[in-house]
């Protein structure tokens, strides 16, 4: 993550004025003052694709950031309120649901690339993973890898925003307000989306989650056992250790 000084240049903003947030994907500086988000890519990861995916949850009715400016290397939107998902995060029981629901009705053009994904998980897993682990946290490991390959195989597809964890969910007086890091949002199998939402919200919006989609619940068990696994390869693909300890913490 580079230094907040370095983005205040950029933005011609004094950095006393501003948060620095670093991400999976990108380091977000916020700018409370201008009410604006300016999002700068790790990876020299193009932005332009970002803001058309926004742009379409937006137009789905989905509480997306505005796009309101995409430069080379930086995409600026609108910050949005709320707070965090977390499991003690005061929420209306059904608004998981709801959010499943408007982000099914959004088109899922792309075709069926996104399951190659799981297929390469399971092989970094293999690759990279493995060999750091006991011959009994190496089975377990591998085990999980490969049966969220093999649900991916044969899973329906819809619209998904691809990483609904807590941090990306913002909620204030009980609605969610907003959706944060679009950046593996497409085709994919909604599941996905149910399992990450199971993790981060209170128990009685997981409890309706299951009653509303009891077809995604088996298929989101598979995916949310290799979340640790893909934290773990990430930061071995990025050299980011912090990741990759905390992606094998269960595992050790």
């Amino acid at each position: 993550m580079r230094r907040i000084e370095d983005y205040a240049r950029a933005m011609g903003r004094p950095a006393a004025a501003l948060r620095l947030l670093g991400g999976e994907h990108a380091d977000v500086v916020l700018d409370d003052a201008t009410g604006l988000a300016w999002r700068f890519p790790r990876y020299d990861a193009p932005v332009a694709p970002l803001a058309e995916r926004i742009t379409l949850a937006r137009a789905h009715g989905l509480p997306a950031p505005e796009v309101v400016e995409v430069r080379p290397g930086c995409l600026v939107t609108r910050l949005l309120p709320g707070v965090p998902l977390t499991p003690d995060t005061p929420l209306d029981p059904d608004a998981p649901a709801a959010l499943l629901r408007r982000l099914a009705a959004v088109p899922a053009a792309g075709g069926t690339a996104w399951r190659a994904e799981w297929h390469e998980l399971e092989a970094e897993v293999r690759r990279r993973v493995a060999p750091l682990l006991s011959p009994a946290a190496r089975r377990r490991a591998l085990a999980e890898a490969e049966k969220a390959r093999q649900t991916a195989d044969t899973a329906p597809i819809g619209f998904v925003h691809g990483d609904l964890g807590g941090a990306n969910v913002l909620v204030e007086d009980g609605r969610i307000t907003g959706i944060l890091d679009w950046d593996g949002a497409g085709p994919g199998d909604p599941a996905v989306d149910y399992a990450a939402l199971s993790v981060s919200a209170p128990e009685p919006a997981r409890r309706r989650l299951a009653v509303h989609f009891p077809d995604l619940d088996a298929r989101a068990q598979a995916y949310a056992a290799t979340f640790a696994l893909q934290e773990a390869v990430h930061g071995l693909l990025h050299d980011d250790r912090e990741a990759v300890e905390a992606g094998l913490l269960s595992y050790c």
